[in-house]
């Protein structure tokens, strides 16, 4: 075990001398070679033999030609240190007659060589910043000696708080979200005890590791953000099989290398705790985690803007702020539509018929000619007018503060406000710079737009947590930064 940390993780040399195990023609071809794991990056290998089938025969001769190239949706090896990987979706690289580079998207260590990782139903996550949502500490008091000689004489005791093991159930899955726990031992001169945050998912049916992290593993890293406020990443990730076990120790554990997996799994402080400030506190009664995923799957198989503009760069460390300027715009006028779809299509159809009834009018009255009434049905639009501004005026309506007050002290709403096109508001002014950016018919300062940006994005926060279930109280925190 990792002295470091409470989270069993694997040892971690960059190289690993491994036998391949390699399918060819309805048989297993074992191969010399190394497994290269590092963090954050894809898995890639090396094998150092003639791989089966690179020759082929022309006419009478044998020849072979390179570069050559495999694929195989899995891939397995086994390691000089008695560990077996499979790797998901590889590319093997024939390079020179006893030469291959290997390249794969996953690969997932564990001890088991036989298991079936195409079909999982365990996940063991951990995420950047993760226990501050939890809203619960393992400990529950501890006890020290007390004297006033060198040596305290006595017993130091620490009592764990069992309510710290969250678990929440459904139809279909269960989430636990507890802690790891390690203590030093059989060292005289020191003791140390520390817990590692981490969320199991129990799903009934098992499913395969894309599902795992579309829907499950994503989405968890994806809520951290936007509790936090701030990107967050994947610490660690183990999944699969529960074996018919429902404790934790009783499944068939695979530790996941690859780009986004940063295997740096930490050990939880308060001070860490308190300087993440999330919004969300898991164990204040609010909707549960698990409700809060499920919901989140439901809005990406919508296809939900919101999620799909917003929510994509949630884990996203950086972005110009005319970007961000504009994709928040872009996510809020999104929202809008997509939850007024209904009645814009209802009040669409009512323009149209006005429309189809004033020209016919027109046309009893007036003689008009073929390119007239022509001109007319393409100067009248077939939707009713209604602007970004209006859509931004009834999205800040909807949220517990006020952020027309908040817009109206920035440097880029007073400049618009003072702008020549005369705007009826913050909301309109914002229309405005829009359309500047979008068009390229004027720039603003960099510093301005990001100041604007970060109250934008305050409010599209309370949004998605507000779709996600959360109360007012909890989309007043993410905007007002001082209610933490």
């Amino acid at each position: 075990m990792d002295t470091k940390t409470a989270i069993e993780v694997k040892p971690q040399p960059d190289n690993y001398r491994c036998t391949w195990h390699l399918p060819h023609d309805g048989r297993i071809v074992d191969l010399p070679g190394e497994l290269d794991l590092k963090v954050h990056r894809y898995p890639e290998g090396a094998v150092f033999a003639e791989i089966p089938g690179t020759w082929t025969i022309h006419e009478t001769m044998k020849v072979m030609s390179f570069p050559q190239e495999r694929e195989f949706p899995v891939l397995k090896c086994s390691l000089e240190n008695g560990l077996h990987a499979t790797l998901l979706d590889c590319s093997i690289l024939i390079w020179a007659e006893n030469r291959a580079a290997i390249y794969a998207r996953y690969a997932l260590v564990g001890y088991r060589a036989e298991s079936d990782v195409s079909r999982i139903d365990r996940m063991k996550v951990q995420v950047s910043g993760i226990d501050s949502l939890f809203g619960k500490a393992p400990i529950k008091g501890h006890s020290m000696p007390i004297s006033e000689k060198v040596v305290k004489v006595g017993i130091w005791s620490v009592e764990q708080d069992p309510e710290s093991a969250q678990v929440w159930e459904d139809d279909g899955a269960k989430m636990t979200a507890s802690f790891d726990s390690s203590i030093t031992t059989a060292d005289p001169y020191y003791f140390r005890m520390c817990h590692s945050p981490a969320v199991l998912i129990d799903t009934k049916e098992p499913i395969d590791f894309d599902t795992a992290l579309r829907e499950w593993v994503e989405p968890l890293t994806d809520l951290a953000a936007l509790a936090l406020g701030r990107p967050q990443r994947i610490t660690y990730l183990a999944v699969g099989r529960r074996n018919g076990e429902e404790a934790p120790v009783g499944w068939t554990k695979h530790q996941v290398y690859g780009v986004g997996i940063h295997q740096d799994p930490y050990n939880s402080s308060l001070k860490g705790v308190t300087e993440n400030r999330s919004v969300i506190k898991w164990s204040a009664g609010e909707i549960s985690p698990l409700e809060a995923l499920r919901r989140w799957q439901e809005l990406n198989s919508s296809h939900h803007p919101l999620v799909e503009t917003y929510g994509s760069f949630l884990n996203i460390r950086a972005q110009h702020p005319r970007a961000s300027y504009l994709l928040l715009l872009q996510a809020l006028e999104g929202l809008h539509g997509y939850e007024n779809r209904e009645s814009e299509r209802e009040r669409g159809q009512r323009h149209r018929d006005r429309k189809s009834n004033v020209l016919q009018a027109l046309r009893s009255c007036l003689s008009l000619s073929p390119g007239d009434l022509k001109f007319l049905k393409g100067s009248i639009s077939n939707n009713p007018p209604k602007g970004l501004d209006s859509r931004l005026r009834e999205s800040f309506s909807q949220i517990p503060a006020d952020v027309i007050q908040e817009l109206n002290k920035t440097d880029l709403i007073k400049a618009a406000m003072a702008d020549s096109r005369n705007p009826h508001d913050a909301a309109d002014a914002l229309r405005i710079i829009r359309n500047d950016l979008a068009h390229g018919n004027k720039g603003y300062p960099v510093e301005d737009l990001a100041t604007v940006a970060r109250i934008l994005e305050q409010v599209t926060r309370a949004h998605f947590l507000r779709i996600l279930g959360y109360s007012e109280s909890v989309q007043v925190r993410a905007v007002i930064s001082d209610a933490h």
